[in-house]
């Protein structure tokens, strides 16, 4: 990476402290994203062919990608990007690992199909469209949205996907999931729920639905979502780890992830967690980690 990037990104995060500075004084109004009544009478005034990217994100920023690993210090609410570029897909950070499809292995249209991912809060967001049209994902994609209005027009727009088993799409509530069994996802991709969320400062409901996504996800899998929110500010609250009546042991049932990673892509953060796959050097190393955190918390 030439120093000029470095100073660009630099001159971004000062801006950016900048203006969180301000709004600390005098803070902006939020529409209740955390309501599901607001979501349904949304996307009443949607039709099926109407869609929304939040971040302006779309498949051609995240197929293949350039990113900076981001360094985070939530006690002193600061963060940075590293000073070197990495390139990465939307395929690795999912884990999920479509290329040997065309591999000397012969598989099956079935077998093929058995990497189930779920598309958290999907909207009318044409990501998961573009993820089997253009990303080279088999699928089956399960797009997930509290509003009924939305799904039935997202299920009449990709009636043809619907139609070869490549997706399906579901009515339920990000903070239960009680359509999916524990265990049964292979990764889970949320475009702005969490960052909805967040801003609408429900903290609760925001660690609600990432122990959800923690139970549905198979051991190993992993959860990724882009968010504008930086992580010394996001992170803390998304485990509820600042508050008061947290006691320094029940910070392990708060961090559920083995692993968690923050990068910086041109127009967004993108956030990864990754279950557990339950072996014991695993959770050894988790357990080291935890250890870790608990002498930064005790510090606070």
């Amino acid at each position: 990476m030439t120093d000029s990037k470095f100073y660009d990104w630099r001159y971004l995060y000062l801006k950016q402290a900048y203006f969180n500075s301000f709004l600390k004084q005098f803070k902006l109004p939020c529409p209740p994203y955390n309501s599901p009544q607001y979501w349904d009478a949304a996307y009443k005034s949607f039709g099926p062919n109407d869609s929304y990217e939040w971040g302006d994100v779309t498949m051609s920023d995240v197929k293949e990608y350039e990113y900076f690993d981001m360094e985070w210090d939530a006690q002193h609410s600061s963060s940075y990007p590293s000073k070197l570029s990495n390139q990465s897909t939307l395929s690795a950070a999912l884990n999920i690992d479509h290329q040997h499809d065309d591999s000397v292995e012969i598989r099956t249209q079935a077998q093929q199909q058995q990497r189930p991912i779920l598309m958290l809060g999907c909207g009318n967001s044409r990501m998961g469209e573009e993820m089997i049209e253009q990303g080279g994902f088999k699928g089956p994609i399960m797009q997930v949205d509290v509003s009924r209005s939305v799904v039935e027009n997202m299920r009449q727009r990709c009636s043809d996907l619907v139609s070869i088993g490549s997706m399906s799409f579901v009515q339920d509530d990000a903070t239960e999931l009680s359509a999916f069994r524990n265990n049964m996802i292979d990764a889970c991709l949320d475009k702005g729920l969490m960052d909805a969320i967040f801003c609408a400062e429900d903290y609760h409901q925001l660690n609600q639905i990432q122990q959800t996504i923690h139970r549905v996800l198979r051991p190993g899998g992993s959860f990724v979502f882009f968010s504008f929110s930086r992580p010394e500010f996001l992170i803390p609250k998304l485990m509820m780890l600042d508050e008061p009546s947290v006691h320094i042991d029940d910070f392990q049932r708060r961090i559920p992830w083995t692993n968690i990673e923050v990068q910086q892509l041109p127009k967004i953060l993108l956030y990864k967690m990754q279950k557990a796959n339950g072996n014991a050097s695993e959770n050894k190393q988790m357990i080291t980690r935890s250890k870790t955190n608990k002498k930064q918390m005790k510090r606070r």
